[in-house]
């Protein structure tokens, strides 16, 4: 009997052996080109940007420079980004303020700062965290038309131009990342980012993940354009982290290229689904909270009353800013969502999140975690199947599912955009 052999990278030195003839696909972004000079990449982009003037006309005058990036838990190289600007543009280091656009994720230590933009901007530059659930940081802009209150933080009322840096990935709430995202939720309060997310719950998985042109979206360049946000730079990267491609220029029209170029590089043509779907989530799985992003693609590609595995590294735990997780866990979406509504539980920003993959495994697929960073009885009181391996999940799935069960591969799950043929 003839085996493929798989090593995930969430396991280094696990070997999963999958039957030929039960293996529908092993799927992973497509082979995509490394830009031939990342820094000339950066300096063409600025220089002929989409949909504005270039960045050295726009800052003319301007004393208040504001730049919003993401944090570590995105794999955007802003410290190339930022030396490339400060080089090749009339930016000042001592009229501009970086702002960590983390939404509700926890502050970036110092370390972690001079890691994401390198010692010597995090040494020239002032830098801060936002912090999204302290109101005295934030301040009320007003509200969208469609009624969103909009809390966002201070800093952006003393900047005279504001720009964004961010990486377009494939994204199950907004369609992609990037562009506008970098403000909200980004630089957001609790308020504002539990109502953007909580309006998803309407729509279905399928219609938003990859979809650019969705009412969340809409809402969120809304925003963003009241608070001022002027120029975007994003990144589309290779599989290896390196630069393919650059947007520059207007926030929502730069990133509509940004997000057509990420379709090409993280869309995966899936022939069929299959009974168990293996989602390895390596390089979005800092906590359970972000590594349960594999979840959404393997949700497209697996049957209903399938087995998914989820295989997450979770070093910092379950959530760290969110103990409610561990609490009310994933098993009762429907009902959690009720009680939200009716305000009996007090937790709608992680709430989203837990009703979303809820839903998934209550109305499509059994989950097995394996996670070395997530206890035996965390798993199951969150109401996942436990596994103390690779190997061991791919069995337990077996049994549950059948030993003829049809068996996919999703590599670096968190990023791809499965397209269903």
């Amino acid at each position: 009997m003839e085996e493929i052999i798989i090593e995930p990278d969430t396991y280094p030195g696990e070997i999963l052996k999958i039957d030929k003839d039960l293996f529908s696909g092993y799927y992973k972004m497509p082979d995509s080109k490394r830009c031939a000079g990342e820094d000339l990449e950066i300096t063409e982009q600025l220089k002929n940007p989409i949909g504005t003037k270039p960045i050295n006309e726009l800052i003319k005058g301007k004393s208040k420079i504001l730049i919003i990036s993401d944090d570590n838990t995105r794999h955007t190289p802003a410290g190339k980004i930022l030396n490339v600007l400060f080089r090749e543009t009339g930016i000042k280091k001592e009229n501009t303020t970086i702002l960590i656009g983390s939404g509700t994720h926890r502050p970036m230590t110092s370390e972690e700062i001079v890691d994401k933009f390198g010692p010597e901007i995090a040494g020239s530059v002032k830098i801060v965290n936002h912090n999204w659930n302290n109101m005295n940081e934030l301040y009320f802009l007003g509200k969208t038309p469609a009624g969103t209150e909009i809390y966002i933080n201070k800093i952006v009322r003393d900047a005279d131009f504001i720009m964004g840096i961010g990486n377009i990935v494939p994204h199950a709430t907004v369609g992609f990342s990037g562009g506008s995202k970098i403000v909200v939720p980004g630089i957001c309060g609790e308020k504002t980012c539990e109502e953007i997310h909580w309006k998803a719950l309407d729509y279905d998985l399928a219609d938003l993940l990859g979809n650019n042109d969705n009412p969340m979206r809409k809402e969120m360049n809304a925003i963003a354009k009241k608070a001022g946000l002027r120029f975007i730079i994003n990144t589309v990267l290779t599989p290896d982290g390196h630069i393919c491609k650059v947007v520059c220029g207007d926030p929502v029209l730069a990133h509509q290229r940004g997000a057509e170029i990420c379709k090409e590089v993280y869309g995966v043509g899936i022939t069929q689904k299959a009974d168990i779907v293996i989602a390895d989530a390596y390089g979005t799985d800092i906590d359970l909270r972000q590594a349960v992003k594999g979840l959404l693609p393997a949700a497209i590609a697996i049957k209903k009353g399938g087995i998914i595995i989820l295989l997450a590294a979770c070093p910092d735990g379950v959530a760290p800013q969110f103990p409610q997780y561990l609490e009310l866990g994933f098993k009762e979406p429907y009902k959690l969502k009720e009680k939200v509504e009716k305000k009996e539980i007090n937790f709608k920003l992680g709430a989203y999140t837990l009703v979303v993959i809820g839903k998934i495994m209550a109305d499509k697929a059994k989950v097995i975690l394996v996670s070395k960073g997530v206890s035996k009885e965390e798993t199951e009181k969150l109401g996942f199947l436990w596994a103390g391996s690779p190997g061991e999940a791919l069995e337990k799935a077996r049994r549950l599912t059948g030993k003829e069960a049809k068996v996919i591969f999703l590599k670096r799950a968190g990023e791809l955009l499965p397209l269903i043929n």
